[in-house]
């Protein structure tokens, strides 16, 4: 079942919502893929693609951080090389499934649920918890 921006995922920078619209497409693709494996390949641009989005992703935010003088970049930043790391121990076990005489496709299949639900809920725990933070720095100041 697809993820869907919704409004309250909004926290008020155009890029970084930009990102995170694209990067819930780019789980939508995974998903897709992992539920129809057929051609490894493109198992593994969506894969590829998730990863280097969210790393591109995660620096952007973080630049966007620094300038605003961020007072939680730091957990932030150690937020986002966990998130990388887990999307490459996914990545890892997917091919190692595909590889698997006794996985494969119909392998991937079986975990594609799973990994689909691990996704989803490691972006939208992130924009909800540790990306709505960012919030206030963004807000307009009231007119007088």
């Amino acid at each position: 079942m697809p993820i869907f921006w919704r409004p309250q995922f909004r926290i008020g920078h155009d890029d970084i919502d930009a990102d995170h619209r694209y990067l819930i497409l780019l789980i939508n693709t995974v998903e897709l893929v992992l539920r129809f494996p057929d051609d490894p390949r493109n198992v593994d641009l969506a894969l590829t693609e998730l990863r280097r989005y969210a790393e591109y992703h995660f620096e952007r935010e973080e630049r966007i951080q620094i300038a605003c003088g961020y007072l939680h970049l730091d957990q932030h930043k150690r937020e986002h090389r966990a998130l990388l790391a887990e999307i490459d121990v996914l990545a890892q076990r997917i091919h190692a499934t595909l590889e698997d005489p006794d996985g494969g496709v119909e392998g991937v299949k079986a975990q594609s649920g799973e990994i689909t639900a691990f996704l989803r809920k490691w972006l939208v725990d992130h924009v909800m918890k540790a990306d709505m933070l960012l919030v206030p720095l963004f807000r307009k100041p009231a007119a007088r």
